[in-house]
């Protein structure tokens, strides 16, 4: 009896079985499933975090996925109770290749939502997980190891605090998830913080908003703590009398902090926004800034990474456009911020990514969601993968559609141990077949439009199948 196997992905036309620089693909089930955060791991793998109604435990939960260079899922993990739980950010834990994640969860603590802190093994099993907050709502944004090897998170709390919703920090032991201290700062406004990073002089810290300093209708809130989460450093800015919104921050290879966001154009703050840009120095002092218009009236920068090899600038760009479609647009500045190049993906449809890291091949990687490589229009996790250009990436979604040169559906086989292919190839091809790894198990001619291979496949293995040195497949036995 035959049995059908699953044709995963033509990865590239050309050369050998490298991972493609420029890809995007999507994950995800029949619910709504979002990515917030995105690292990449000392195998060059690529961790997400988000949310997922899919799978899981409740309403929602958080969601962790391991996608492999070729972006292939290796393994996903869900993580919370009854309620909505979601990650928003993740990290790379040096200790044991691990991962610490932190977002919100209504289904354990103390009241409403609590700051939320997952710590996995390197496979994404759990090692601890725990809540942060008093009777009322609390909310984990971002987090960071510390210079002592523990971890940081920040994000916001309407339980402490003096005054609507206050700045929220909390430290906790690496090992166990205890609490070592928690902060709060701001106003009788409401203010939060949205990102926190370890710097190069040894200090957190953390980018946010304000209301309770300056300007009520909000600003940029730029922070500095010492290791007890003292405050060492507050500063806001923004133009009076208009809304800025703060959602990310890095520090560049010369020290800078370049802060990113929306500016609002309106006379009466009606989110008619430009993206917007602001530059600091480690003390505060102003640098420069700059302001980006799309399209559409609603136009921010969403998160930002610095490019590896050089001191360039990318960002996640979202703009609003007329018929109610959002473009999810990669943004490359120089480290003057100057334009230098930008695109759009992925469908006409709604699309937005939500964060962005540069990855070892001097590229960028991007995660959020897309509603539009759905199959019943809900939030699928987006992922896009980019090269220094961030021009042209080829998609790799659909599955069991995978079309070559002469576009014929491929049809893969299993029988008595062997597998052959139909309707792939006419006349003598010349095939190699690779493992996972990039090691070459066989190769030959074969002789009609169908492959047999003479070696046996190991179940539930990927395989990479080079055809004429120029057409790449990838897929996976079972």
């Amino acid at each position: 009896m035959y049995k059908l196997l699953t044709l995963l992905i033509l990865l590239c036309s050309t050369l050998n079985a490298q991972p493609p620089s420029r890809f995007y693909t999507k994950f995800g089930g029949n619910g709504v499933d979002i990515g917030y955060g995105v690292k990449q791991t000392l195998d060059l793998n690529y961790i997400i975090v988000g949310s997922t109604t899919s799978w899981g435990f409740g309403a929602a939960d958080v969601y962790l996925l391991l996608v492999d260079t070729m972006g292939q899922l290796k393994w996903q993990k869900t993580f919370g109770g009854a309620f909505a739980d979601v990650g928003k950010s993740v990290i790379f834990n040096p200790a044991d290749s691990g991962f610490v994640i932190t977002g919100y969860t209504a289904s354990f603590g103390n009241g409403g939502y609590d700051l939320y802190l997952i710590r996995t093994d390197k496979n994404g099993n759990l090692v601890w997980q725990k809540s942060y907050g008093g009777l009322d709502w609390d909310f984990g944004q971002d987090l960071s190891l510390t210079s002592d090897g523990n971890i940081v998170a920040c994000g916001k709390t309407y339980s402490f605090g003096f005054g609507k919703a206050d700045g929220y920090i909390v430290k906790v032991n690496l090992s166990n998830g205890s609490l070592i201290w928690q902060k709060y700062y701001g106003g009788a406004e409401d203010d939060d913080f949205v990102s926190i990073k370890l710097t190069s002089i040894g200090n957190n810290y953390l980018a946010g908003n304000t209301k309770s300093y300056g300007d009520i209708n909000n600003d940029f809130w730029m922070f500095k703590i010492g290791n007890m989460g003292d405050s060492i450093a507050s500063l806001n800015f923004g133009t009076p009398n208009k809304a800025e919104y703060c959602y990310d921050f890095m520090e560049d290879a010369n020290n800078k902090l370049v802060f990113c966001g929306s500016y609002d154009t309106s006379f009466y703050n009606i989110n008619k926004n430009n993206a917007y840009i602001n530059k600091r120095d480690l003390n505060g002092n102003y640098v420069a800034e700059i302001q980006y218009s799309g399209a559409g009236g609603n136009d921010k920068l969403l998160s930002v990474a610095k490019q590896k090899s050089n001191n360039n600038y990318f960002f996640s760009r979202s703009v609003f456009k007329p018929g109610f479609s959002i473009e999810a647009q990669p943004f490359l500045l120089d480290n003057n911020l100057n334009f230098i190049n930008a695109t759009t993906y992925v469908t006409p449809n709604v699309e937005e990514t939500y964060d962005v890291i540069s990855t070892a091949d001097n590229g960028f990687v991007m995660v959020g969601y897309s509603n539009g490589l759905s199959s019943n229009n809900i939030e699928d996790v987006l992922l896009i993968k980019l090269d220094t250009t961030v021009l042209n990436a080829i998609s790799i979604v659909g599955v069991d559609e995978v079309i070559d040169n002469f576009n014929i559906k491929i049809q893969l086989y299993y029988y008595n141990n062997k597998v052959f292919i139909k309707n792939l190839i006419k006349g003598n091809s010349f095939y190699q077949l690779f493992d996972e790894t990039g090691k070459l198990i066989e190769y030959g001619y074969s002789n009609s439009n169908e492959i047999n291979f003479k070696s046996n496949l190991v179940g539930n293995s990927i395989y990479l199948l080079r055809l004429n040195n120029n057409l790449n497949f990838k897929f996976i036995s079972f």
